[in-house]
C-alpha cells in the first residue's frame, strides 16, 4: 500500500494495523444452490428448513457465503457455507436478531435441492437493499484500520492540524463489501462493537449500484454489518452475530 508523502509519520503505526480481508463484489448472474451469492435461492433441501422470525415468518435472505470459493480468512472456517438472514420488515430487520447458519457439509445434488428461493416472492419488505441477485466475487487484501474503529483515535492525535486529520481521515476510510478486515459504520460504531462483545467483521455489505452492479442500496448510501466474538468463530458457533444497518 503506496502512503501519501504527507502521511508519512503515520506509516509506522498504520502499518501496525494491517488486517486480511476479502473484498467482495456481488455481480448480476445465476447460481447454483451453494454458491455464494447476494439475494436469490440459498442452500435448501426443503422449504421447511426456511428459517422463521420469532412469529413464525420467514425471514429475508440477505446472502450466502460459500467459504470454499473465497481465499482463507485467519480463524474462518476453510469449508461450508453461511448464509444470512434477517427480519423482513420496512428497515430490514433492524431492530430485531439476525440469524447466521452454518451449513458445514452440502450436497451438489440438484436433484435434491430447491432451485427457487420459496418466499421471494412474498417478502414484506416493499424495496429490498438490492435490485437484482448475483454471485460473489472475492479479492484478498491487506487493509489498514477504518478511520471509524477502535484504536483509531490513537494515531490521529499524531496529526498536527485539521487538513492533516481531514487527510489521515480519507485514506483510512476503507469502504466496500467484505468479509473479515475492519467494518465501516456510517454513523456510530454500535455498542456490540464499542464494548468488545463482537468485533470480528463476519460480513459487510456496501451499497454499489453502478453499472454491473446488484443494486445494492441500504436507504441513502448506507451499509450493514454482521458481527461476531473471536471466541465464538473459533468455536463454529454463529447463534451470537450481531447486526446492524445506517446510512448517511
Amino acid at each position: 500500500m503506496e502512503f501519501p508523502k504527507e502521511l508519512e509519520k503515520f506509516r509506522e503505526k498504520l502499518e501496525r494495523t494491517y488486517k486480511t480481508c476479502n473484498e467482495i463484489k456481488f455481480v448480476p448472474s445465476d447460481t447454483k444452490p451453494w454458491e455464494s451469492k447476494i439475494g436469490g435461492c440459498p442452500y435448501l433441501e426443503k422449504e421447511e428448513d426456511y428459517p422463521r422470525d420469532e412469529n413464525g415468518n420467514p425471514m429475508f435472505f440477505m446472502a450466502q457465503i460459500n467459504l470454499e470459493e473465497m481465499p482463507k480468512l485467519p480463524d474462518f472456517p476453510e469449508k461450508g457455507i453461511l448464509q444470512f438472514y434477517v427480519v423482513d420488515d420496512e428497515v430490514y430487520g433492524l431492530e430485531d436478531d439476525c440469524k447466521v447458519i452454518y451449513i458445514e457439509n452440502y450436497s451438489k445434488d440438484e436433484s435434491k435441492l430447491l432451485k427457487e428461493n420459496p418466499f421471494e416472492d412474498k417478502y414484506i419488505t416493499e424495496y429490498p437493499p438490492f435490485e437484482k441477485s448475483g454471485k460473489a466475487v472475492f479479492t484478498q487484501n491487506q487493509e489498514i484500520i477504518v478511520s471509524e474503529c477502535n484504536g483509531y483515535d490513537e494515531i490521529l492525535a499524531l496529526a498536527d492540524d485539521e487538513e492533516e486529520e481531514e487527510t489521515l481521515w480519507n485514506f483510512c476510510n476503507r469502504a466496500g463489501s467484505k468479509m473479515g478486515g475492519y467494518p465501516c459504520f456510517i454513523q456510530n460504531a454500535p455498542e456490540f462493537y464499542e464494548n468488545g462483545t463482537a468485533d470480528i467483521l463476519l460480513l459487510q455489505i456496501d451499497t454499489d449500484d453502478g453499472k454491473g452492479t446488484c443494486g445494492i442500496m441500504f436507504g441513502d448510501c448506507g451499509n450493514c454489518q454482521f458481527m461476531i466474538s473471536k471466541e465464538d468463530l473459533l468455536k463454529r458457533d454463529f447463534s451470537n452475530v450481531y447486526y446492524d444497518w445506517a446510512c448517511c
